[in-house]
This record gives C-alpha cells, structure tokens and sequence, in this order.
C-alpha cells in the first residue's frame, strides 16, 4: 500500500511513544491544529489522498483522551472551515445509531470485480466487473432476513446466519447455518446501523488506520467520510491469494455518510497490489432505505434436479488418513477414470453434474505438486497439471480442506 507522510503523522507518533505535549487537553488540541492547518487534502476523480491520517492503537488506554482528541479534531478536514462542526467519535457513532432506529430496509446495488458464479468474497484485479445486489428487512432485533445476488449465484439468510440458502445456477444448492457463499462481509455492510461502529473496532484490533472527517458534495451537501486504510491479514508466504479477496488485500475502503442522517450514501473499495497502481474493486451505485421488499424474494426457488452440497460422510481409515496431495491425486484419478462414485468420496454433493463430467471425464493426470497455505484459507492448495480430453492442459492450485464433521480432506475447489 503507497503511504504517505504528513506532519500530522508526527504528532500522532508522539502520541504512541506517550510524548505528550504538556498543559491541558486544549494545548494539545492547539498543538494539532497547527499540524493540521499546514496540510491540504487533495482530491481526484478516482482517488482521495488524505494529508492527515488517524492511525488506532491496539494498546491505546494511557492515551485515549488523547486519541479521542485526534480523532474529533480531524472530523474537521477544513479547520478553518467554521460551518463544519467538530465533533466526537463518540457522538457520531449515537447519532448514527439513533439515525437507524426506525429503519425497516435496505437495498443496496454494486459492481465488483469478481467471478458471476463463484463466492461473494473473491476478487480479481483484472476480472470486468459483476452486478451484485443486496437487500435486508429489519425485524427490530438488528437480524432480520437478507439476500445477496449476482448472475449465478444467489443467497438467502435469516437471522445471524441461523439459516442459509445458496443457489449456483443452474442447479447446485447448499443449505445450513454459517457463511454459506463468504457472504459475511456484505452482510456487515448490509448492517447498516453498525457500519461505522464495526470500521472503528476492527481498526483497533487490527494494523489499520482510519480517518474521519468532512466533505462537501457538488451540491454543497456536507458528508461525513470514513476512509480506512488496511493490510492484508494472513499468511502470505506463498502470495497465492493475496488480493483475491478483500480482507486479503491492501486496500482502502472509502464509506461516505449524510452527515445529518448518518445514513452511508456511498462505498468503493480499492485495492493496492505491490507493483502497481490503486485498482477499485467494488463499489455501491445505489442505496434505498425503507423501501417495500415482496416477501417472496427472501426465498429460493430451486430447480427440480438440484444437486445439494452436503457435509462429507466418515470413510473408512483409507480415506480419513489421506493426505491433501493424496486426495488431489485420488480425486483426479477418479475423473480420469469416469468412476463418479469414487469421486463423490472427494466431491461433497448428492450427484456429480453432467456439466463437471463433460469437463473432467477421461483427464490425464501429469503432475501433482506439493501442498502449500496461503492467506487465512482453513485448508492446502496443491499444484496440478492436467490434460483434457481435447489435448488443452491446465494447471492451476486444487483447495482442499478437513474442517468438516468428518475431519477429512475433501475438494473445495480450484478445478
């Protein structure tokens, strides 16, 4: 991620190495309005530089006066400006609350670069972008019903993941409790009354920095921005999945507030690969609040040969002691094979699709490599190499993984 440097950070780096300057809570607020009166934001049409940067502390309780401090003086990006109100972190986050209280909806359209059928979670820098829509009613508990959709791949969910229905168009389903479709992280931005509070926290618990502060639209409409700028989390010794996701990516996001409502009005995303420029990944192209939503679009219709993903069923010591490379190999050796009994073993669904059966019948395994981690996925990927039936060969890495009731590896995917 480009950093940049400000006198601001100066003063915030004494802060964390408790240099406080001395005297009352007013002479440290006169200290950084200094700092913050040398700086100017600048802004383009498709990137936002921020000169003053608010960098959380996960051990912070000896400075939290101070830090709050930082946090309201920056609220004002204009100090000067005398018509936009300084404010608390505090305060902002009872407003936004209270703005939600009688919500009742939430609709929300996007574009993000990702894959029409696969999960809501992957991200590609040079994929095009996909449609994706959401919507949530409120039940007055903060749960309520959702749904997530885009061309190939739709998701229902009631309460905090109580209960989860996915759809992969044309036919594949699944159905539990838990993110089915790594629909989480839209799901908290369908949370709209914590939105804010969530950004707030997970700076504190994570190696990010986050900004607050104001802007005004080309209406002269004042807006409350958060821009939170964060490193990728896991481990990426092999970068096999580093920003294909968001939480695996550095990145910025960029939420724009009313500043009056407290209602988030606006969202994009970017993310900053190691060589290169900013690429924005996602982003909201429309918000409606409290608008009616027909009942029936929190429910799935399912076509009448639905092939179900199931939990993977105990085997005999044969299969509970195989390694991720030797499922990789007995997975694609059943394919090579056509034997789909056996690959139901390795494949969790109630049938084996024709579709997956034109694709991988009769392949010729030439290489399967070494397991390998990346990034936060629970499970390997393993290196293969493949050649189909009509001569083309892949290689790509196959997910594997045994967080199953089973605890056994089973394909995740990747082919």
């Amino acid at each position: 991620m480009k950093k940049q440097t400000n006198n601001l950070d100066e003063a915030i780096s004494a802060l964390k190495n408790e240099s406080v300057p001395a005297g009352p809570p007013q002479e440290i607020i006169d200290t950084i309005l200094a700092k913050l009166t040398e700086a100017k934001p600048e802004t383009t049409k498709n990137k936002i530089t921020i000169t003053g940067r608010i960098k959380t502390m996960k051990n912070f309780t000896k400075l939290a006066a101070a830090a709050v401090i930082i946090i309201a003086v920056a609220l004002s990006i204009n100090v000067l400006d005398k018509s936009i109100p300084t404010a608390s972190a505090a305060q902002i986050l009872a407003e936004a609350v209270e703005a939600v209280t009688n919500l009742r909806s939430v609709y929300i359209k996007a574009q993000m670069r990702t894959i029409e059928h696969d999960n809501f979670a992957l991200i590609g820098l040079d994929y095009d972008f996909v449609p994706i829509e959401m919507w949530k009613e409120f039940d007055g508990t903060g749960q309520g019903r959702c749904r997530f959709e885009k061309p190939r791949r739709t998701v229902v969910t009631k309460g905090k993941f109580e209960l989860s229905l996915l759809l992969i168009k044309p036919n594949h389903a699944a159905k539990g409790r838990g993110d089915i479709g790594s629909v989480r992280w839209l799901k908290t931005l369908l949370d709209v009354d914590k939105v804010l509070d969530s950004e707030i926290k997970l700076a504190q618990q994570r190696d990010s920095e986050l900004l607050l502060t104001h802007e005004k639209d080309t209406n002269g409409a004042d807006k409350l921005v958060v821009i939170v700028d964060a490193f990728a989390l896991g481990d990426f010794t092999n970068d096999w999945l580093r920003n294909r996701s968001i939480s695996g990516s550095d990145n910025r996001r960029i939420y724009r507030f009313d500043a009056e409502t407290k209602l988030l009005e606006d969202l994009q995303v970017y993310v900053y690969p190691e060589d290169g420029e900013e690429v924005l990944v996602f982003e909201t192209t429309d918000i409606q609040y409290n608008i009616d939503i027909d009942p029936a679009l929190f429910t799935i219709e399912l076509p009448d040969d639905v092939i179900w993903f199931e939990q993977p069923k105990e085997l005999s010591q044969k299969y509970q002691q195989m390694t991720p490379k030797e499922v990789a190999r007995a997975f694609f050796q059943a394919c090579a094979d056509k034997d789909w009994d056996e690959v139901l073993k390795f494949w969790s669904a109630s049938a084996v699709s024709q579709e997956i059966k034109d694709y991988l019948g009769g392949l010729e395994i030439i290489s399967i490599g070494e397991p390998f981690k990346s990034g936060l996925y629970p499970g390997w990927f393993v290196p293969y190499e493949i050649k189909f039936r009509d001569g083309y060969t892949k290689k790509m890495n196959l997910s594997v993984r045994n967080d199953n009731p089973a605890n056994r590896y089973v394909v995740d995917g990747g082919f």
